[in-house]
């Protein structure tokens, strides 16, 4: 009897395997002949569940999507009713920053991170194309500019909605540069943490 094989998890072990081959040559090593290999699969297997490249790509970066979706949702549950507006924010930002949280009971550093800063400006990149993927990007940052502003005002008295919006849409901002700079390697998690610590501790204070 022929092995059933689960087409959502076959399609996620491939867009997996894309992310690893990219983060690992690069992007011009990224060709669906690799990334099979990768998978430890036939290309004409891998052609089962993908029509191209472009189909796979599309695949992955709603993937990713996906993921930031569910963080988003998380982000606002926190900041609707924040025992501590402050650490609330400041614990909502640093969350964005892939690896800035260190799991104590990892036996070695993870360097998943990467990975994960590699993904996300592939979304950005595919979403500068893609009309669809802009308008959700988007629509994620206003919801958690938002809520951010939310938490700003109640703990400063007599700051406007519009200043508060404004500080948040400037915090959002920032941790987007960092995410830039460790794509980069001019920083790492921890430090992008504190950067916004900082900041954070200066739109509070």
């Amino acid at each position: 009897m022929p092995k059933v094989v689960d087409r959502t998890q076959r399609r996620d072990a491939l867009a997996a395997a894309l992310w690893r081959l990219a983060y690992r040559e690069g992007w011009n090593a990224v060709s669906l002949r690799r990334v099979a290999a990768e998978a430890g699969l036939s290309l004409g297997s891998l052609q089962h569940y993908f029509a191209g490249l472009d189909d796979l790509l599309d695949y992955s970066v709603s993937g990713v999507l996906d993921i930031l979706d569910e963080r988003l949702v998380d982000q606002l549950t926190t900041l609707a009713e924040p025992a501590d507006a402050e650490s609330t924010v400041r614990e909502a930002l640093q969350g964005m920053i892939p690896g800035a949280v260190v799991d104590p009971a990892a036996e070695r550093p993870d360097d998943s991170w990467r990975i994960q800063v590699m993904a996300w400006l592939a979304v950005v990149n595919r979403a500068a194309r893609n009309p669809e993927m802009s308008a959700r990007l988007s629509a994620g940052s206003d919801r958690l500019a938002a809520a951010i502003a939310a938490a700003l005002c109640t703990s400063a008295i007599g700051r406007s909605r519009e200043e508060a919006l404004r500080e948040a849409r400037g915090l959002l901002a920032l941790v987007e540069g960092l995410l830039l700079q460790l794509a980069r390697g001019s920083i790492e998690p921890g430090e992008a943490s504190s950067v916004i610590s900082g900041f954070v501790a200066r739109v509070f204070g």
